[in-house]
């Protein structure tokens, strides 16, 4: 009998909440402006990757991804890095790891892959 292991990948950019909190106390329409551009750029070339690695993209929007995959695909930091942003992932063999793996990047400094599966 064979099992099969499903990869799921949970991303999400890192501060980035931060960064529009702090444009909006501003009143600094423009870089709201320009932060959504570069997110949206960002998070579009990491979704055209996983889908070019046969990934199935469950979820895609804000600042953050969901997707799955039957293989495993290696995330590489570099294409979680754009500007001045960055991005943590999460990968796990269920959403639930992947999303505590996300948990487990973020809590242990951000712009870092980790793996639950």
């Amino acid at each position: 009998m064979r099992y099969t292991v499903k990869y799921y990948y949970a991303i999400d950019g890192d501060d980035i909440g931060k960064s529009l909190e702090k444009y909006a106390l501003l009143n600094d329409i423009n870089s709201i402006k320009s932060l959504s551009l570069d997110i949206k750029s960002h998070l579009s070339q990491i979704k055209k990757y996983l889908e070019e690695n046969k990934a199935v993209i469950i979820f895609c929007g804000g600042d953050s991804l969901l997707a799955t995959s039957e293989e495993e695909i290696k995330i590489d930091m570099n294409k979680l890095i754009f500007k001045e942003y960055t991005f943590s992932a999460g990968i796990g063999s269920s959403c639930c790891n992947a999303t505590l793996a996300l948990k487990k990047a973020k809590g242990l400094g951000k712009k870092r892959v980790e793996v639950i599966l």
